[in-house]
């Protein structure tokens, strides 16, 4: 499979595209072939070198991705085969395939494409996390999200 690696911190151009022997899910995993990853602030911030929380370069980036299940890991259900998902992984989502814990897993809503679905996990989550579960948002408020020109407002 093909994976994308940040190099060293700097300009896209420290990204490399290199073959690596496909991966197999361990406890708790599922594998996914990816078919659109998402590109957001902290694959960005990753790749300049910005993001605290990037694992030790080289590294492989990709913090959400939408694709089909096509291998399980012990003790996980085989009902996820076949199915088309959107997964955070947390790193490594640039990639041809990847493994993922189930519980990062979600199927991907029917008439959502790939690439929509990759740009939803992070956005939605941090938005939802923020304004319901800190904010304490209820039904019938109302909420002003100033600086809106992200994916998370």
């Amino acid at each position: 499979m093909r994976q994308i690696w940040i190099t060293r911190a700097g300009p896209p151009e420290v990204l490399q595209i290199q073959e690596a022997p496909d991966p197999k899910p361990s406890q708790g995993e599922v594998r996914i072939r990816v078919a659109a990853s998402g590109v957001n602030f902290a694959d960005i911030l990753g790749r300049m070198g910005l993001y605290p929380d990037l694992p030790r370069l080289p590294a492989v980036p990709g913090y959400e991705v939408a694709g089909q299940v096509d291998a399980v890991g012990p003790e996980i259900s085989a009902d996820w085969l076949g199915q088309e998902v959107l997964a955070l992984t947390c790193f490594g989502g640039y990639a041809d395939v990847v493994c993922v814990p189930e519980q990062q897993v979600f199927p991907r809503p029917a008439g959502m494409s790939a690439e929509e679905g990759a740009a939803l996990p992070v956005n939605y989550l941090t938005a939802y996390q923020l304004i319901v579960v800190m904010g304490g948002l209820k039904a019938g408020e109302t909420v002003l999200i100033h600086s809106a020109a992200g994916g998370v407002g």
